[in-house]
């Protein structure tokens, strides 16, 4: 079984749809962060929806739905703020109802899929520079064979014996340097995952940003992949 898996689509649509036109499956793996920063909020919630994605809850789809943004930027917050203004009912009560942590069987393997980490699903940030130490003690912890993990918007892949750990990227705002689009195809019974990247409008997305006077250094910085 081959899984696509996605991340930090944060209301790019642009980026999201582009990335779905590579996809051809129905079981798509989403690790959270699905609203905040752009300004196609509802319209990335209902293409997952209508994909039937599984998704986790990430930081910024709580604070979607709880209102607390602390510890967020000022332009996060101000993105958030007028999310929480333009959201739908409908979209709110899907975001509520998004789980902390997934975790499913495929082929006798253990799954497991988060936002930040298992010890803090929500906010706990998980770079590649990460010690190899504090992974594999979240495998041994969860007994899992398969760690999936978003929120860094830094896609990375580690293998440890014959358990992987991955992070997909982020669709909606890569922060590695790449302005590319970033996702990940699983192949679970051979346990190995591969990124890929793929471009899409930026334009498209910097004048949507403009037209919501939303603050224009999150168009910004979409070019640079930062």
């Amino acid at each position: 079984m081959i899984l696509p898996v996605i991340s930090d689509i944060h209301s790019n649509l642009d980026a999201l749809e582009t990335v779905l036109e590579k996809i051809d499956s129905d079981r798509i793996m989403c690790c959270g962060d699905i609203v905040g920063y752009y300004a196609q909020p509802n319209e990335c919630i209902e293409k997952l929806r209508q994909l039937k994605a599984i998704s986790v809850t990430g930081n910024h789809d709580l604070a979607c739905v709880t209102g607390d943004v602390s510890g967020f930027n000022p332009y996060a917050k101000e993105a958030m703020d007028w999310t929480r203004k333009v959201i739908k009912d409908k979209n709110i009560e899907f975001l509520r109802n998004l789980k902390r942590k997934i975790q499913i069987k495929i082929d006798n393997l253990n799954i497991i899929m988060v936002h930040g980490s298992p010890r803090d699903p929500i906010s706990e940030y998980i770079f590649p520079s990460t010690p190899d130490s504090t992974l594999k003690s979240f495998l041994e912890s969860e007994n899992v064979d398969i760690l999936i993990m978003g929120h860094t918007h830094v896609p990375f892949i580690k293998k440890f014996g014959n358990k992987l750990v991955f992070n997909p990227g982020s669709v909606g705002q890569p922060r590695d340097g790449d302005s590319r689009a970033s996702f990940a195809f699983l192949d679970v019974p051979a346990k190995e995952v591969k990124i890929y990247r793929i471009k899409y409008d930026i334009d498209k997305v910097a004048a949507a940003i403009g037209d919501e006077k939303l603050p224009s250094s999150l168009g910004e910085r979409l070019y640079n992949g930062i």
